[in-house]
């Protein structure tokens, strides 16, 4: 698919697809070029950048992702390590998640007390 349609597809505009494969994100085996040099995804790069997206919205970094995507399909890291990654980042997400509950609590009680 064209980049156009994997924008279209993955939600993503046609600048971040390029940024991310330019920070080698997408890797170059999931893109052929076509005799016109466009470029051709696959449906592997949609599942990637699908990937991505739903970890920067859990909190990731690019970085952690790149390096995620590195070592997990690099098979250098075992089952216990890639356990051992995840169950950190849950961590850090049930974190975030109560330091957002409190802010929400804050958020809620200054509402009230300006109706009062």
């Amino acid at each position: 698919m064209r980049t156009s349609e994997l924008a279209r597809r993955s939600g993503l505009s046609v600048d971040t697809i390029r940024f991310y494969e330019k920070k080698g994100l997408i890797d170059s085996e999931l893109i052929r070029r076509q005799t016109n040099n466009y470029r051709d995804y696959s449906e592997a790069s949609l599942e990637r950048l699908m990937l991505i997206k739903q970890a920067k919205r859990l909190g990731f970094t690019l970085g952690e992702i790149q390096a995620w995507i590195r070592d997990f399909e690099s098979k250098q890291l075992t089952i216990d390590e890639k356990q051992s990654i995840l169950s950190r980042k849950l961590e850090q997400i049930d974190e975030r998640i109560e330091e957002l509950k409190t802010m929400k609590t804050y958020l809620v009680a200054k509402i009230e007390d300006l109706q009062r």
